[in-house]
């Protein structure tokens, strides 16, 4: 028995055997079952009484090795005969084990390992040889003398010693065996490589193979490969191999695109041998290399395949809801805006079609839900699938991507708010005018906490601040816009002495031209007409602030709107003063703060939705969408059901006429866009 020496350093060989990647030894020791001309190869797992697996054995019927091969195999870490040789010894089939390292991967099967090897010396004579190695001294091989033999060639490997080898025991395990050998596979059909009692057919499980070039230029030279991308019916692979012309793995790539697919790409250059454990170095270098050159070309390759896949993957599934008569959508769109929302229900749909049931009525019901939320959520479609199937990470992220991409979403977003708001102002316009529809909608408990959630009908401009709180609150508000703390903390009071609340306090989402804006909003109920005792309470919060010098800054507008459905005659000539902006009834001088305003308006509920229809008349053009009066009730069921009163959404309630236009004109509206939610303060 003679003692080999491995030339390295134990820690080195340890590196390089990966110990924690079992299934990387078996294919390691598979390859070099193949590169030693075996047609049958048998992965055989060593289970303890507990079914854990705690060993593996690799059988073949090659030409296993003379003892002359083996002092060459075993001393050195590289230098391998097949570093040079192109072929396989007797088949002349294409190598894989050309760097000499696959037998170390052996230590991630077992603490012991060895192989029994039956060959053909050079003088013709036949021999048994047994080698062995133990972890603890990973760099000493012990090598038995031959022994003369007349059974068959070939090597018989077995790793033991490891407490479990878990990773081999999933289904996982035999699939990325089968993936990575699929080429050389299904080139060699006259090759048999069966795993833990099943036989690897990787044509079995081809969806799609695909062969694609792959041309790219370096130094002024053009270069050419192939890009075989082969689709799986099953399998949870998705993995990028750099191969030699014949397939054969030289390195694999540590990430793969296309989590909505499971394919293995198997990148065909004849160099590819030459470049062995370059890639990660070539994709950082600054100047590039042929083989950085080439992962970029793989990369944009890859890419547009994918792509044209997800878009004949979407016209093929939405065919086959179509006639299955789950498609959510009936005939063609009716506008451009529904093509939008279909081509982002297609593009989500098909991007989770794992995850959607098979069985018909749950498959209907989860399209339609999918529809419901493109149509009134779209930005939050992604989270919602989240919620609802549990969608992996990277699935997630080429969701996002996709939707961040076509940028459907916001174009969807944007036509449902405009479509949102046309129905909001036609309930509205039912809630007010309407005589039967009026007499139930009361001032705090209806028409208040729906306007909480609907401000933008105010004007784009505002935030919410304050709702049904006290002027100090008002106050407190004002000072933080500005950047200040209250030192005085004496109450706000009116003239009067009382302290009064305020319906509604909105403030300017930013400062305009250097000003900060406010407004105070006093609603009265639909069946209010509005007399000097309504106007008169208004002013009274408007001259508290004028009077207040916490209130004082040269860089504040304050604006106070009295809204309600009708006015009396003394409140109308008010509105209508001679040398004052129409609907301007209050306008005090302010000495302490030059440059403020505070002013005081009457406006009614007919030029409030005028205005606001104003802002989308081009939208409502451009979407086509004229709301009916049962559009209207829909959307207040949608959006204030637990608000609005069960009678107001019966059908019986008849359309009011157009709201009455009024002359007076609104005050002037800056263009900037709320960007706050309504915040409840009590």
């Amino acid at each position: 028995m003679k003692t080999y020496r491995l030339e390295a350093g134990d820690d080195h060989v340890q590196k390089l055997a990966h110990e924690n990647d079992p299934v990387r030894a078996v294919i390691e020791l598979v390859w070099n079952s193949l590169d030693a001309d075996a047609h049958h190869v048998t992965v055989v797992l060593h289970r303890n009484d507990t079914d854990v697996v705690v060993g593996a054995e690799v059988t073949d019927d090659g030409h296993g090795m003379a003892p002359e091969d083996i002092a060459t195999e075993f001393k050195w870490v590289g230098n391998s005969w097949k570093r040079t040789a192109l072929r396989s010894k007797g088949e002349r089939r294409p190598l894989h084990g050309r760097f000499g390292q696959g037998r170390l991967r052996a230590f991630a099967l077992g603490t012991q390992v060895t192989w029994e090897t039956v060959g053909d010396r050079i003088d013709g004579k036949r021999v048994q040889t047994v080698i062995r190695a133990r972890a603890i001294s990973r760099t000493d091989v012990e090598v038995s003398d031959p022994i003369e033999t007349s059974v068959d060639t070939g090597t018989r490997f077995v790793g033991e010693g490891k407490e479990s080898l878990d990773p081999l025991d999933r289904e996982a395990a035999a699939e990325r065996i089968g993936t990575t050998l699929a080429p050389y596979l299904i080139s060699h059909t006259g090759v048999e490589v069966t795993y833990d009692g099943q036989r690897i057919q990787p044509t079995d499980n081809i969806a799609r193979d695909t062969l694609l070039p792959v041309e790219w230029e370096h130094d002024g030279t053009v270069h050419h490969a192939k890009l075989r991308v082969i689709e799986w019916f099953k399998a949870k692979e998705r993995v990028v191999h750099l191969c030699d012309a014949d397939a054969v793995v030289v390195d694999t790539l540590d990430a793969a695109p296309g989590p909505d697919f499971t394919y293995s790409a198997y990148l065909l250059w004849d160099a590819m041998p030459e470049h062995h454990d370059q890639w990660p170095v070539a994709r950082m270098e600054t100047t590039p290399t042929v083989l950085g050159v080439l992962l970029k070309e793989l990369d944009q390759v890859l890419d547009d395949y994918l792509d044209a896949r997800r878009a004949e993957r979407r016209r093929e599934l939405v065919e086959e809801w179509k006639s299955g008569n789950v498609y959510p959508y009936e005939g063609e769109p009716s506008s451009e805006e529904e093509k939008v929302e279909r081509a982002t229900f297609d593009v989500v749909a098909t991007s989770i079609r794992r995850h959607i049931p098979k069985e018909k009525s749950k498959k209907r019901l989860t399209l339609g839900l999918l529809k419901d939320s493109i149509q009134q959520r779209p930005g939050d479609v992604g989270a919602l699938l989240d919620e609802y199937v549990g969608l992996p990470a990277e699935e997630r992220e080429q969701l996002d991507r996709l939707l961040r991409n076509t940028g459907l979403s916001r174009v969807i977003r944007a036509s449902t708010d405009v479509t949102n708001r046309l129905e909001f102002l036609r309930a509205l316009d039912l809630m007010v005018f309407d005589p039967e529809a009026h007499k139930m909608v009361g001032e705090r408990e209806h028409l208040h906490r729906i306007l909480e959630r609907e401000l933008w009908v105010f004007g784009e401009q505002y935030n919410f601040m304050v709702s049904e709180r006290g002027l100090s609150a008002a106050l407190d508000r004002h000072l933080e816009l500005l950047g200040e703390a209250r030192a005085d903390k004496t109450p706000v009071k009116r003239l009067d002495g009382t302290v009064g609340r305020l319906d509604l306090l909105l403030s300017a989402a930013a400062t305009e031209h250097d000003r900060n804006r406010h407004l105070v909003v006093e609603l009265k109920a639909p069946k209010v007409v509005a007399s000097m005792a309504e106007l008169n309470q208004i002013k009274s919060y408007a001259k508290a602030v004028a009077k207040d010098p916490r209130f004082a800054s040269s860089t504040t507008q304050w604006d106070f709107w009295l809204v309600t459905s009708e006015l009396d005659d003394d409140v109308r000539q008010e509105a209508n003063q001679r040398g004052r902006e129409q609907g301007v009834v209050f306008e005090p001088d302010l000495p302490e703060a030059p440059g403020a305003r505070v002013r005081v308006w009457v406006r009614d509920w007919g030029q409030i939705i005028n205005d606001a229809k104003r802002r989308l008349d081009y939208f409502q053009k451009s979407l086509q969408h004229d709301p009916s009066l049962e559009d209207a009730r829909d959307y207040l069921r949608r959006n204030h059901g637990d608000v609005i009163p069960e009678g107001l959404l019966a059908e019986g309630n008849a359309a009011p006429e157009a709201c009455p236009a009024e002359t007076q004109q609104p005050p002037p509206d800056a263009g900037a866009k709320s960007t706050a939610s309504p915040i409840r303060e009590e």
